[in-house]
């Protein structure tokens, strides 16, 4: 029987990416954390959601999964997710409105 690995603390990439920096010797507000700490405050329901990735990336993923104990993909994905997402909003200056319809599945048509 083997013994289960601990799941991981939230903000674990936060570890591996530098801080910003200062701007005129005073430092940026962090939309991120501000709306990460938003959104940690709200617990939410879990969803499942496929995407297709290239086999080198899901294998990167893999890898670093494996070799960091207390990671799961399940968390590195939605901590990259919601990294991300905060960036493009910071540069939006403002987070996206709600959509007006479900996104499109399948193919894309050309």
């Amino acid at each position: 029987m083997s013994k289960s690995r601990s799941t991981i603390a939230d903000g674990y990439l936060d570890s591996l990416i530098p801080p910003k920096e200062e701007v005129h010797g005073q430092s940026i507000t962090n939309f991120d954390e501000e709306n990460r700490l938003l959104h940690k405050k709200k617990k939410s329901v879990k969803q499942r959601i496929t995407v297709q990735i290239s086999e080198d990336v899901i294998e990167r993923i893999k890898n670093a999964v494996y070799w960091t104990p207390g990671l799961t993909l399940a968390a590195l994905a939605e901590e990259a997710f919601s990294k991300i997402v905060d960036s493009l909003e910071e540069g939006r200056k403002t987070p996206f409105p709600k959509r007006k319809e479900e996104l499109k599945t399948g193919r894309p048509l050309s």
